[in-house]
């Protein structure tokens, strides 16, 4: 049987500190150098995604950025991406251009390489997530005007912020046709929220499902602990959530394992393996 055990990571596999311990890495690469399909499924880019996972051997595609792409990490190529329509681009642009109160992002995928833009950085959650990302992985923002982007390639929308200055444009956005939005709290600053739009032919399940279809997997087991990995859920044959996982992951899921702190996702998997 072709299994694939795929997981989330931040407060998943990775730890409160954003990490991946030791102990998971020993686990996962002892696994997968036995022939043991392993890959990551995250609202993550690859840049982040190949930083944190430095000395992981991911074995099988990944779905990156909550669904919008397919990632090959071993060959670093995207397999597959999910395009915003334009005219959903055109609805956002009109929504958040110009406006002080947010400093929102558009990332795009040309000839296999992701770019972020922005208009201002002018909130601090705004600044703090481009600067940790700049200086962790190297990440280049780019500064426009939304309004003279090109909207053919644009592949994915984020803000970050207080609560109560995203939800409006939760509201506003989450009707607008081509568009899946996800309105969330932070995993590791419980102050701040995002919203992130994509087209609404990407998800987490979408990926599973392209993988699964594609790699001829006859069983996938997932790992999450937030309310955007719930498509992945219902599109998995088997649900682990961690134990620090949101109480509505935990209702959907078929087992509650140790938590991101305690190695809970290398510990099941190897336990599936024996």
């Amino acid at each position: 049987m072709n299994k694939l055990f795929i997981t989330d990571l931040d407060g998943t596999l990775l730890d409160s500190d954003g990490k991946v311990s030791e102990k998971t890495k020993e686990i996962l690469n002892a696994l997968t150098s036995k022939g043991v399909s392993f890959a990551v499924a995250t609202a993550r880019t690859i840049l982040s995604v190949s930083n944190l996972l430095d000395g992981v051997n991911i074995t099988s595609p990944s779905v990156l950025m909550n669904g919008v792409c397919t990632y090959d990490i071993a060959k670093r190529k995207y397999l597959h991406c999910h395009y915003i329509d334009p005219a959903a681009t055109a609805e956002y642009v009109k929504a958040v251009s110009g406006r002080k109160d947010i400093s929102p992002y558009i990332y795009t995928i040309k000839d296999n390489e992701l770019c972020a833009y922005y208009e201002n950085m002018d909130t601090e959650p705004a600044r703090s997530f481009a600067e940790e990302r700049r200086k962790r992985y190297g990440k280049n923002f780019i500064q426009v005007d939304f309004k003279k982007l090109d909207p053919t390639y644009a592949v994915y929308f984020t803000m970050c912020g207080k609560k109560e200055s995203i939800e409006p444009y939760y509201h506003k956005l989450k009707n607008t046709l081509g568009l899946y939005v996800t309105f969330y709290r932070d995993t590791y600053d419980t102050s701040i929220y995002y919203l992130e739009m994509c087209s609404d032919k990407a998800s987490k399940a979408g990926g599973i499902r392209y993988l699964r279809e594609h790699y001829g997997f006859d069983k996938i087991y997932c790992f999450g602990d937030n309310t955007n990995d719930i498509p992945m859920f219902e599109e998995a044959d088997f649900r682990y959530a961690v134990s620090n996982a949101v109480d509505e992951l935990k209702a959907i899921a078929d087992e509650i394992i140790l938590s991101n702190n305690e190695d809970g996702v290398a510990v099941k998997i190897k336990e599936l393996c024996r």
